[in-house]
């Protein structure tokens, strides 16, 4: 299987040029060829993980000298016979505020968007973080880690790749499971940011952990809140998480087919989302067993009003019924669900 390396580039190369004396552009290009190992940091890490098949991926800066620097590589390695493009990120640039409020934020999307495209193309990734300004390469090795893939970078002192195996960090997205609503509005808006004054009252509701994902900064003088960089990545992998796991069969016993029927729109679209999370690996952690008993479990636990009762089978999840915090559920839960009565052959597949 071929391999997508997403490399975050600094201007190493440019600065290594100008030492030696090589400043135009057909000597830096001959510079590069020269000794790859020497020419930058980004071709000594890649000459040192780059296979045949493999893809390059140059992230650099939105400035002129980061877009040049990615440009003489880009021409470097398809020279070489190897597939290289570029993506430019908006806002990562050298002024302060806008770097932290746009730049960096910017680039854990663009750089989320490359693994999820690579996953997607069912390729493997490797993050190659060893260019680029030291809080890009921080951050990139966080969604290294949440998105379970592994990161490289040359060690300063040893001249050696090091690299963080795909081992993912102890996180737990279940805020965006019972907050989905939130998150989802949020990212909505342009920009994916929203007034404050839109966002406090929506806040009210959510739990101090949740809150840390979030940031105050001021737009054309007025107040906004939006993800912190560190949102962006848990987000992003989220979203990541969920993409992946949407080919899991969901079943439908008739109850739940006519109750899904029978829903207005917005709360169907509400429902769609637990159905959606339901997915997820972590859904056991989120599911609780009711005191009537039976062989299916309600999803998932918490603030939720929306309520689905089921079991797993075979990699596939049946369920048995959909319904919302009140009186019907209350009898559901003391009543229970029970395969006797639901064999897997009176179910459907879900459409939603």
């Amino acid at each position: 299987m071929s391999t997508v390396i997403l490399t975050t580039v600094g201007t190493s190369l440019l600065l290594n040029a100008r030492r030696d004396n090589f400043v135009q552009d057909s000597e830096i290009l001959a510079y590069i060829k020269q000794d790859p190992i020497k020419a930058s940091a980004e071709t000594n890490s890649l000459k040192r993980i780059l296979h045949k098949g493999d893809e390059i991926v140059l992230l650099h800066s939105d400035t002129e000298e980061g877009a040049r620097a990615a440009e003489f590589l880009e021409m470097y390695w398809q020279q070489q016979g190897v597939a290289c493009s570029r993506v430019r990120i908006p806002g990562l640039a050298y002024e302060a505020q806008g770097f932290v409020d746009y730049g960096l934020k910017n680039f854990v999307r663009a750089l989320a968007s490359q693994i999820r495209k690579a996953f997607k193309a069912q390729k493997e990734v490797i993050i190659n973080a060893t260019g680029g300004f030291k809080a890009e390469i921080s951050y990139a090795t966080v969604l290294g880690l949440v998105f379970k893939v592994p990161v490289c970078y040359i060690h300063e002192q040893f001249k050696e790749i090091a690299t963080l195996p795909s081992t993912p960090i102890s996180w737990d997205y279940g805020l965006f499971v019972l907050h989905g609503e939130f998150f989802d509005w949020l990212g909505q808006g342009e920009g994916r940011v929203r007034p404050k004054s839109e966002v406090m009252s929506r806040m009210a509701a959510l739990p101090e952990e949740a809150l840390l994902l979030l940031e105050e900064f001021e737009l054309d003088g007025q107040p906004y809140i939006g993800l912190s960089p560190l949102g962006e990545a848990y987000y992003e992998a989220f979203q990541g998480e969920l993409e992946q796991v949407q080919s899991v069969p969901i079943y439908f016993s008739a109850q739940a087919q006519k109750t899904w029927q029978s829903l207005e729109p917005s709360n169907r679209e509400k429902f769609r989302r637990v159905l959606r999370n339901l997915r997820l690996p972590n859904r056991a952690s989120q599911s609780e067993r009711k005191s009537g008993g039976g062989d299916a479990l309600v999803y998932p636990m918490g603030h939720v009003d929306e309520r689905v009762f089921y079991a797993e089978r075979d990699g596939k999840l049946y369920v048995f019924a959909l319904t919302r915090h009140g009186p019907e559920y209350d009898r559901m839960c003391q009543k229970g669900f029970s395969w006797s009565d639901h064999m897997p052959e009176n179910f459907a597949p879900w459409e939603g």
